[in-house]
C-alpha cells in the first residue's frame, strides 16, 4: 500500500459520536439551542446573597452522568457553547489586547503570570516517556500566585470576593491534573467553566461601555467577539507551552480516532469564526463592487487557490491539509492555530497521525463542521464518564441542581 496517497475520507468508528456522518445529514441552518437562561448573569446586587462553596466531584456512576444531562450545570455549559459561537462569528483573532478593558487586562495578567513562570521551573533533564516532575512545581507555583491575582480581579469588578473559591477551582482545574500530569478535554471544560462563571459574575464586563444595569448584563455581559477570542487564544497558547514543556500526557486520549489528543474547544470556538462569513457575503449580488468582509481571513500573499480559499476570504475545511494557508491563518483563526501544533507536533502524513480531522476536512461548510463538532462534544466530552467525572460543581456558578429553565435550582 502507498502511504504517501491521501486515503478516501471515511467515517471513523461509531464510539468517535459518528461526528463526519452527523456533518453530512445536518443542514447548513442547524444549530445546537440550549434553553434560554432567563437569569444566567448576576447583577453585583446580588452577589452577598450568593452562598459559594468549594467545588465537589459528583459523578461517581453512570446513573450519575445521566442525572448531569438534566442539571443547571450542564445547561450553562451548553449556553456558553452557544453564546461565544454566536460571539466570535465572522471575528477574526486579534493580533493583540490593545484597547481592550481593564477588566480582560485582569484576566490576562493570570496568563502573562503563568508564561513567567514556565519561563523560571525549566523541565528537568533525563528520560522519561510522559509527565515532567518539573510540572508539579509550576503547578504549585501556579496556584499560589494565582490565589492573588483572582482576588486582585474581583475586587476590581467589584464582585464578590467570595466567588474565588469556585473560580480558583475550575481555573486551577484548567491546567491539567497535578496528580497524573496529563492534560485533556476535561481540562478545558475546567477553563469554559472558568471563563463562564467569569462572565456570569460580571467580573469581564467593561463599565466604560456597559452600564450597570441587569438587563443588559443577561444579554452580553459587557464583552465583545474580539475580547472572547483573545482569552481563549492566550489560554491555548500557554496550555501548549506547558503541554510541550513539561511533556503532558493526552488525558483520556482515544489514540489516532480521537479529535486531537489534548483539546477540542479550538475547532468548535474557530468553526464558530468562520461559519458566519460565507452566509453573510455570498448573498451580496454581483456588481455592487462589494469588496472581501471587514477583518477579512485572506492570507498576507497576494495568491490564493480557489480550492483553498473562497472569494469572501475564507479558508475552506479542505485548506487545513496545506501547510501554507495554516500557516497564514494560524493568527487569525483559533482552528487553523489548532491544526499548527498538531502539525508542529505530530509527523508523517496528516491522514495518518489525524484522521478524524482529515475526514472532517472533506465537509463542505464550516456551518455544518460547527454543527459536528458540537455534537461530538456533547457525545465525547460532556458524555463521557471517564472525562467529566473529574469536573467539580459548586454552590453558585455550576450547581449540581435540576435545571428549571431559568439556570437555578427548584
Amino acid at each position: 500500500m502507498d502511504f504517501s496517497t491521501p486515503p478516501a475520507r471515511s467515517t471513523p468508528p461509531q464510539n468517535n459520536a459518528s461526528v463526519i456522518g452527523a456533518h453530512h445529514r445536518l443542514q447548513a441552518s442547524e444549530r445546537i439551542h440550549p434553553p434560554q437562561i432567563a437569569k444566567i448573569v448576576f447583577s453585583p446586587r446580588t452577589h452577598s446573597h450568593l452562598h459559594f462553596k468549594s467545588l465537589e466531584k459528583r459523578i461517581h456512576t453512570t446513573d450519575d452522568l445521566t442525572y448531569f444531562a438534566s442539571t443547571a450545570a450542564y445547561a450553562r455549559i451548553q449556553f456558553l457553547l452557544s453564546f461565544i459561537s454566536s460571539a466570535v462569528s465572522t471575528v477574526p483573532t486579534p493580533k493583540s489586547a490593545d484597547g481592550f478593558s481593564p477588566a480582560i487586562s485582569c484576566i490576562l495578567a493570570i496568563f502573562d503570570k503563568l508564561d513567567e513562570l514556565a519561563e523560571v521551573i525549566p523541565p528537568i533533564s533525563g528520560p522519561r516517556r510522559f509527565g515532567n516532575p518539573a510540572y508539579k512545581t509550576w503547578f504549585s507555583a501556579v496556584e499560589n500566585a494565582v490565589s492573588t491575582l483572582i482576588t486582585d480581579m474581583l475586587h476590581k469588578a467589584d464582585v464578590s470576593v467570595e466567588a474565588k473559591v469556585e473560580l480558583q477551582g475550575y481555573f486551577m482545574g484548567a491546567l491539567g491534573s497535578f496528580q497524573r500530569l496529563d492534560f485533556g478535554t476535561g481540562h478545558e471544560l475546567s477553563f469554559l467553566a472558568f471563563f463562564g462563571g467569569c462572565w456570569f459574575l460580571g467580573a469581564l464586563r467593561d463599565t466604560s461601555r456597559s452600564p450597570n444595569d441587569a438587563a443588559e448584563l443577561d444579554e452580553t455581559g459587557g464583552i465583545t467577539g474580539k475580547e472572547i477570542l483573545w482569552i481563549f487564544s492566550r489560554y491555548f497558547q500557554v496550555i501548549r507551552k506547558v503541554v510541550r514543556q513539561y511533556n503532558l500526557e493526552p488525558a483520556g486520549s482515544h489514540g489516532v480516532w480521537g479529535l486531537d489528543d489534548h483539546f477540542h474547544l479550538p475547532y468548535i470556538i474557530g468553526a464558530a469564526q468562520l461559519r458566519g462569513i460565507q452566509e453573510k457575503y455570498e448573498t451580496v449580488k454581483e456588481g455592487t463592487g462589494a469588496t472581501d468582509p471587514p477583518g477579512s481571513m485572506l492570507p498576507p500573499t497576494t495568491k490564493r487557490k480557489e480550492s483553498d480559499y473562497t472569494k469572501y476570504g475564507m479558508p475552506r475545511p479542505a485548506a487545513v491539509m496545506n501547510r501554507t494557508v495554516v500557516a497564514d491563518q494560524m493568527d487569525v483563526n483559533i482552528y487553523f492555530s489548532a491544526i499548527a501544533f498538531i502539525y508542529e507536533v505530530k509527523k508523517g502524513p496528516f491522514f495518518e497521525h489525524s484522521p478524524v480531522l482529515y475526514d472532517i476536512s472533506g465537509v463542505p461548510s464550516w456551518s455544518k463542521v460547527h454543527a459536528g463538532l458540537l455534537r461530538m462534544y456533547n457525545a465525547e466530552v460532556l458524555g463521557k464518564f471517564p472525562v467529566v467525572q473529574h469536573f467539580g460543581f459548586g454552590g453558585v456558578l455550576f450547581p449540581w441542581t435540576p435545571f428549571n429553565g431559568g439556570g437555578g435550582a427548584r
